[in-house]
C-alpha cells in the first residue's frame, strides 16, 4: 500500500487490499467524525433527536444531492441501494402478476426483492465482451406488457462494466427504469443523473465516496416522488419527499450525519484527479496480473469501469460459485483480498484500485497466484 495514503485508513497492513468495491474502507478521519457524532447524541439524546438531528440530516442530504448531481428536493438518504430498491418496489406497488426486468450482470438482491413481493423476474442476457447495442437490445427483448420496472446496473458488480443506462431507458419507455448505481458516486466521472431519462437512481456513498457504511442516495424523478415512502413509517411521516426519509425513530443516524465528512475526505484524497490516477493504476495492475496468468482481458465493446476490472483466470478455474468460493478461501489465507467471480461458465478475478493501492499490490498478487492456483483441482468450463 502507499505509505502516504495508507496511514489515512485503518486497514490491516499484512493484507493486500484489492477489493475496495465490496464494502469500501472508511478513512480514519471519517470514522473519528462518526464517533464524535455518536458521542454528541449520547451526551444529550433528547436534545440530539428533537432539536439537532433534523438540521444535521438536512445538511447531509443536501450535500449528498449536490455530490451526485441531483436538483434540490430530488434525492433522499437511504442506507444502501438494496433499501432503495425496496422503496421503489413498494412505491410502485409491484406484486403478483407483475414482471421486473433485471440483467444477468445485475446485483442479486434487486431480483430477490422483486421476487419477495411476488413479482416474476425476466432477465436481459448479454456477454462481458458484447457491445452496448447488444445490451440495449437485450433489455428491449425482455420487456413485455406486464413489465412494471426495469432494473439496470450502471456499473455492474460481478463484471465491472459500464452499461448504457440512458439508451436503455429511452428504448424501454414508458416502463420506468431504476438504476442500481452502487459503484457510481465518487467513481464514475461525468455523472448527470437528471439527464439519464430514468425514473429512479440509487447510489451507495460508502464505497467510493468514503462515507461511513449505511449511507446511500435515492434520486427520484418528479412524477414518482409523491408515491415514495420509507420502508419504516416513523417520525417523518407526513413530510414531503425527500424529508420524509430523514428521521426514522431511534436508529443510528451517525452515518448520515457524517456524509459531509466522507465527501470532504474524497476531495482531500484528490477528487476526480485521484479517480483518474486510480483508473490508470488499475489498467496497469490488471495487465500485470493477466500476464502472470497467461490470460487476456475479457472486456470488449462495453466500457470497463474506472474503479473495477476483470482479469480472466485460466480455463477451468473458478467456473462455478462453489469453485470461486474455494479460490477465495485460498487467496484469503494467503493475505490477498481479491474476489474470484464465476460468470457465464468462466472464472475471473475482480480487481479494484483505491487511493491506498500501488503497483506493489498487483505485483504481490501476480507473484502469488501461480502457487495459489497450483493446488486447485482442474474443472472444465461449463459455458460460453
Amino acid at each position: 500500500m502507499r505509505a502516504d495514503i495508507a496511514e489515512l485508513f485503518e486497514l490491516d497492513p499484512t493484507l493486500t487490499h484489492l477489493n475496495h468495491g465490496a464494502f469500501g474502507a472508511v478513512p480514519r478521519s471519517v470514522r473519528e467524525a462518526q464517533d464524535r457524532a455518536r458521542a454528541r447524541i449520547e451526551a444529550a439524546p433528547m436534545r440530539a433527536f428533537r432539536d439537532e438531528l433534523p438540521a444535521a440530516l438536512e445538511a447531509a442530504r443536501e450535500a449528498a444531492t449536490r455530490f451526485v448531481g441531483g436538483a434540490a428536493g430530488s434525492t433522499a438518504l437511504v442506507r444502501n441501494v438494496t433499501e432503495a430498491v425496496g422503496v421503489v418496489l413498494q412505491g410502485l406497488d409491484v406484486g403478483p402478476g407483475d414482471e421486473v426486468v433485471v440483467s444477468n450482470h445485475g446485483y442479486l438482491t434487486a431480483g430477490w426483492s422483486a421476487e419477495a413481493r411476488g413479482a416474476t423476474l425476466r432477465t436481459a442476457t448479454f456477454g462481458v465482451d458484447d457491445r452496448p447495442t447488444d445490451v440495449v437490445a437485450a433489455f428491449a427483448a425482455a420487456v413485455t406488457e406486464r413489465t412494471r420496472l426495469v432494473v439496470i446496473d450502471q456499473v455492474t458488480s460481478p463484471t465491472a462494466i459500464v452499461l448504457p443506462v440512458a439508451q436503455v431507458a429511452e428504448t424501454v419507455a414508458p416502463v420506468p427504469v431504476l438504476v442500481d448505481a452502487a459503484h457510481v458516486p465518487g467513481a464514475l466521472p461525468g455523472l448527470d443523473v437528471e439527464a439519464l431519462g430514468v425514473a429512479f437512481w440509487a447510489g451507495n456513498l460508502h464505497k467510493w465516496s468514503y462515507t461511513p457504511r449505511a449511507a446511500a442516495t435515492l434520486w427520484v424523478a418528479p412524477a414518482h416522488r409523491a408515491a415514495m415512502r420509507p420502508l419504516v413509517t416513523s417520525w417523518a411521516h407526513g413530510l414531503p419527499f425527500p424529508e420524509r426519509f430523514d428521521l426514522q425513530g431511534t436508529v443510528d443516524h451517525s452515518a448520515w450525519v457524517t456524509v459531509p465528512d466522507g465527501l470532504a475526505a474524497w476531495a482531500d484524497l484528490g477528487g476526480w484527479e485521484q479517480v483518474d490516477r486510480n483508473a490508470e493504476l488499475l489498467v496497469r495492475g490488471a495487465d500485470h496480473v493477466a500476464a502472470a496468468l497467461g490470460t487476456q482481458s475479457p472486456h470488449g465493446g462495453i466500457p470497463a469501469a474506472p474503479c473495477l476490472r476483470l482479469v480472466a483466470l485460466p480455463d477451468g478455474v473458478a467456473t462455478t460459485t462453489d469453485a470461486a468460493e474455494e479460490l477465495w478461501q485460498r487467496l484469503s489465507a494467503a493475505g490477498l483480498v481479491v474476489p474470484p467471480v464465476a460468470f457465464d461458465g468462466r472464472g475471473y478475478l475482480r480487481l479494484a484500485a483505491a487511493p491506498y493501492n500501488d503497483e506493489d499490490d498487483y505485483a504481490r498478487l501476480a507473484a502469488a497466484l501461480p502457487g495459489v492456483l497450483a493446488g486447485l483441482p482442474a474443472r472444465p468450463a461449463t459455458g460460453g
